[in-house]
Parts: structure tokens; C-alpha cells; sequence
């Protein structure tokens, strides 16, 4: 879980400064790597693009700018003071609390913050997403290979 101050000037001018909590189950990463499988899975289109922003490259905007949104749409919740074993991305009403927050100058602060590589993609995607052991990781590795699967491990897999 990712939990991240976010400073950004309001409408008036004044500084503001807001707590957003970011988090992605297995899951929802699971998911993710499904739809990106084309790109190495989610961690093969988040390497790279973490690489190209460590070498000083310009990523592309259009997909670098859809994916940035993508995860932080997917991560963002809330966490209940009342309850600490919560993470919601939903109101009791059903509606995704995301909806709010992209209406937010703290969204979009964000947003150009990790495009533009003010605040590091890498810090977002590691901490976002979830733990996994090693001796978990070592685990599937080794079930995935006994099934004929070692071509679905996602290389630099560890590395996220």
C-alpha cells in the first residue's frame, strides 16, 4: 500500500495538501496482467516504462498517460479510521471512489507528477503493489514449471 501526500495549489491559490491511499490486491493484478499480456504483463509494461523514465527517455504520452491513470484509477481507495482492515474503492452506495478523486486537483497533480517524473513511477509500482515472499514467488515458479507453464512467468518478475 502506497500512502502519499499529495501538495497541490487550489482554485483560490491557496496550497493544499491531501492523504491518498494506494493499493492493488493480487487480484486486481492478476487481471491486469491478463489485459496486458500483449506487453509482457503488468509488470513487463510497467519495467519499461520505469526504464525508460530512469534513462531520461521520453515515454510515449498517449499510452504512457492512459496506463499512469489506469493504475492509479485501479489503486485508489480509502481507508476507514474505524476499520483498518478495509480498503475501499467503493461508497456505500456502490459508486467507485475514484469518481470523486478524478474530479480532484490532487488527481491530476499526481498524474503529472509520476508522467513527468516528479514523483518516481518505480516508488508507485513497488509500493502499490502486493508483497509476495520470495518463497512464495519461488513456489508458483516452481508449480508453474512442473505444469509446462514457464513461458506465462513474466520475466523480471521478482524485480517489481
Amino acid at each position: 500500500m502506497l500512502k502519499k501526500i499529495i501538495t497541490f495549489t487550489d482554485y483560490d491559490g491557496n496550497e493544499q495538501s491531501v492523504e491518498a491511499y494506494f493499493n492493488l490486491t493480487r487480484t486486481e493484478c492478476i487481471d491486469l496482467n491478463l489485459e496486458y499480456e500483449a506487453d509482457g504483463g503488468l509488470i513487463g509494461k510497467l519495467k519499461r516504462m520505469i526504464d525508460e523514465q530512469k534513462k531520461g527517455e521520453e515515454i510515449p504520452q498517449k499510452p504512457a498517460v492512459d496506463f499512469v491513470r489506469l493504475l492509479i484509477d485501479r489503486s485508489y481507495g480509502i481507508r476507514p479510521k474505524d476499520d483498518p482492515t478495509l480498503f475501499l474503492k467503493e461508497d456505500e452506495n456502490g459508486i467507485p471512489v475514484i469518481r470523486k478523486f478524478r474530479q480532484s486537483l490532487a488527481y491530476h497533480t499526481y498524474v503529472y507528477d509520476l508522467l513527468s517524473g516528479k514523483e518516481s513511477l518505480d516508488e508507485f509500482a513497488t509500493n502499490v503493489m502486493p508483497r509476495i515472499s520470495e518463497a512464495e514467488m519461488a513456489a508458483a515458479e516452481k508449480q508453474m514449471k512442473a505444469e509446462g507453464l514457464e513461458k506465462l512467468i513474466p520475466e523480471g518478475l521478482h524485480e517489481v
